[in-house]
């Protein structure tokens, strides 16, 4: 059995419905308990209603209310309220859930990870670790930053963690981390991350680079044959999201496009720069970067129809 945690807000609710598809195609012989934290159900519910009918599967939305009232800013453009979600998971999930695995939104599953999973939930609660996730940077790669969270060790991404739920409640996590977001006020750069990293100060058990795999932009053909071989989360970090036209025309944003194609046969394109997404596509025409994805031609004609329905929405 295998507890999964998604955390979003309806701007992420396809990408949120992808990443759980590809995740139950490549783990269908386990029972998955997927767990939402929303703030808007109601506007997930023809993604709910696919997710539901599969066998070995159940969802439970609940709906994100923020009874503390404590203040969840964003200072980065690519973050949402959303993220702050999942630090108040304590007073989402059954207290007979005793471990889960967090996946951000825009990450995609490869592989099988039901082996991962059982032996880091095993080795967190042998070791009373409450959190495994991957290291992301140490004190020499951002010193202003660890020294605005008053931290010395490693900083970790929260993108996915495998959480042991019995260590979380038992020194009531929720609440220390509500305490931190309002001790980091301004220092808060990047939303709860900081907050978690803050508390924790390089006290995780470490997971390996394959479950956190970052989707670089410009990846080459050597990068993509080792996602294929090794990584089992691939997670698109940062801007160059793969729905967006800057980002879509990439190899390593094929891994997400086949996840949309197979759902809904067409391109999962988001125009919100027209002229610069304009320029983009014809830029990767000339210089023939757009044979870099599958269905180049039914990428430029799925891009025409989201523009022209961006053009009357105008």
């Amino acid at each position: 059995m295998i507890n999964l945690l998604y955390c979003f807000d309806e701007n992420y609710n396809i990408q949120a419905f992808l990443s759980m598809k590809s995740f139950i195609q490549h783990n269908n012989e386990e029972q998955i308990n997927i767990n939402v934290i929303h703030n808007k159900p109601s506007t997930f519910i023809e993604y709910k209603d696919k997710i539901s009918n599969l066998t070995n599967v159940s969802l439970r939305i609940k709906k994100f209310e923020n009874k503390k009232k404590i203040p969840l800013t964003v200072a980065d453009a690519h973050y949402s309220e959303a993220t702050y979600y999942r630090i108040f998971l304590e007073d989402y999930l059954d207290y007979q859930t005793e471990h889960i695995l967090y996946l951000d939104p825009d990450t995609i599953c490869l592989k099988n990870v039901s082996r991962n999973y059982d032996d880091i939930i095993q080795k967190l609660i042998v070791n009373k670790y409450v959190l495994g996730a991957k290291t992301d940077g140490e004190q020499k790669d951002a010193p202003e930053l660890f020294k605005k969270l008053n931290i010395k060790n490693k900083y970790f991404n929260a993108g996915v963690m495998f959480i042991n739920l019995n260590e979380w409640r038992k020194i009531g996590l929720t609440k220390k981390l509500q305490n931190k977001i309002l001790e980091l006020g301004d220092n808060l750069s990047l939303a709860d991350q900081d907050a978690l990293n803050s508390y924790f100060d390089g006290e995780f058990y470490e997971i390996g680079e394959e479950l956190n795999y970052y989707a670089k932009h410009d990846a080459n053909n050597e990068t993509i044959q080792y996602i294929d071989r090794n990584v089992s989360f691939l997670h698109y970090v940062g801007s160059t999201k793969p729905w967006t036209p800057y980002g879509g025309l990439d190899k390593v944003s094929n891994f997400y496009h086949r996840q949309h194609l197979d759902a809904f046969n067409k391109y999962h394109i988001k125009i919100e720069f027209k002229k610069g997404d304009i320029t983009t596509l014809i830029k990767s025409i000339l210089n023939l970067n757009i044979l870099s994805i599958d269905k180049p031609l039914l990428y430029i004609l799925n891009f025409l129809n989201v523009l022209k329905k961006t053009n009357k929405n105008n």
